[in-house]
């Protein structure tokens, strides 16, 4: 609500640790949005969220590191 009042947009870049079942038990922000605008709160709470399908490593699920960025974007 503050970057949209304040008309600020940016980008977060996190690493997420994605476990066995395809959920989220840890979050690192590698190149946060420089806005001090809570975006960066906002993309862990985010990350945290999400289920992924888990990465399968000899037929078995596995834990994984995986690097991506949130966008956040003002709505016209």
């Amino acid at each position: 609500a503050l970057a949209q009042r304040a008309g600020v947009e940016g980008s977060v870049w996190i690493k997420a640790l994605v476990d066995k079942e395809g959920k989220v038990r840890d979050v690192i922000i590698i190149k946060d949005s420089g806005a001090n605008a809570g975006f960066e709160e906002a993309a862990i709470d985010a990350a945290k969220k999400t289920v992924w399908k888990p990465a399968i490593a000899n037929g078995q699920p596995i834990a994984v590191w995986i690097t991506y960025k949130i966008d956040f974007k003002l709505r016209e």
